[in-house]
């Protein structure tokens, strides 16, 4: 056999092999997905199943596998590290978790901006949203799902209003930046996942608890309540994304990154008409679990607005050009808004 042709066969095998690998990768292509929520029953996880269908119809060789209850990652807050380090590629989780790593990204719970889901989603496509997502994107992430949820201010005893009313208690928010307005009411914070609240409120290691309407059902925190502001202008409104590691992201072709950008849209739409009866739900489970609700009056919202104005929102935007950009970027985009 001559030199020429011998070089010639070990090129072509050498070019069959490396076609067989290829085609073998993509497909075993698997997207693990985390989050910390029941399955078939909170909307962040239908959500998410009518994502990776949705992925699967446009991706075939792509499969989303969805770990709901924190079957895979057993700390909720530990899902950004296993985002970073491989051990999942994506995950759903209230972002200001990671604030004590990341403090910029309490943007996504300022108290009482935004009021509502309905003012939240103004911010769709919006300068704040391309900012944020820049940001993201440094810190490892990219966002795929805009999904931000109300939520309410439940107590196990007291009832609860003006920012008089909360002096002495243990207050879980869930970020430390919300915190300083209720340190400044003369309230003790306390720092801990949305899966601990219930067990926290009934063991008396907190007295009140923030969480979206979504958790307060799902988590079963209406067993230990007594008292529930649910509704009206509301303190928190919180920003829980559908998130790709960028490593992940980056590893997509650009028309599968649009296929997953149309998938995520879908799923957006389906977990945004679903809000609407998540009030409703949360306020039918309260009322019939023994709790008095209500929702926060106009004054009481003012009142919060107030103190939060001179703690958390004055602290937020003097942390760094950062966070002062979005907090600027956030407050400009509504106000753009408007004028449309």
């Amino acid at each position: 056999m001559r030199p020429q042709t011998y070089r010639l066969r070990i090129l072509a095998a050498t070019l069959a092999s490396t076609a067989i690998l290829i085609a073998t990768s993509s497909l075993a292509t698997e997207l693990r997905l985390s989050h910390q929520w029941s399955a078939n029953k909170d909307a962040r996880d239908i959500a998410a199943r009518i994502f990776a269908d949705e992925v699967q119809k446009r991706v075939p060789n792509t499969k989303i596998t969805i770990h709901p209850q924190s079957t895979l990652i057993a700390n909720p807050v530990a899902q950004y590290d296993a985002m970073l380090d491989g051990r999942i590629e994506m995950a759903i989780f209230p972002l200001f978790y990671i604030a004590p790593k990341v403090p910029e990204v309490s943007i996504t719970l300022m108290p009482g901006v935004p009021a509502t889901v309905e003012q939240a989603q103004l911010l769709k496509g919006s300068a704040f949203q391309q900012k944020f997502q820049a940001f993201c994107e440094q810190k490892g992430f990219h966002v795929l799902g805009w999904w931000w949820l109300a939520g309410g201010i439940v107590s196990r005893e007291a009832d609860i209003g003006l920012p008089t009313s909360y002096k002495g208690m243990t207050v879980r928010s869930g970020d430390p930046n919300f915190d300083l307005m209720f340190q400044a009411a003369g309230a003790k914070s306390q720092v801990l996942p949305s899966t601990e609240i219930a067990k926290s409120l009934k063991d008396g290691k907190i007295d009140v608890a923030l969480a979206s309407f979504e958790s307060l059902v799902s988590l079963k925190i209406y067993e230990p309540v007594k008292h529930a502001l649910l509704g009206g202008d509301a303190l928190y409104v919180s920003l829980h994304p559908l998130m790709i590691s960028t490593k992940a992201w980056n590893a997509l072709s650009e028309a599968e990154k649009l296929d997953f950008e149309e998938a995520a849209t879908i799923a957006e739409a389906a977990f945004e008409k679903s809000q609407t009866e998540a009030e409703k739900q949360v306020v039918d489970v309260f009322t019939k679990a023994g709790a008095k609700v209500r929702p926060m009056t106009r004054d009481e919202y003012e009142g919060w607005l107030f103190v939060a104005n001179r703690t958390s929102w004055t602290n937020y935007r003097s942390m760094n050009a950062t966070s002062k950009s979005l907090f600027d970027a956030m407050l400009q985009s509504f106000i753009d808004s408007g004028k449309k």
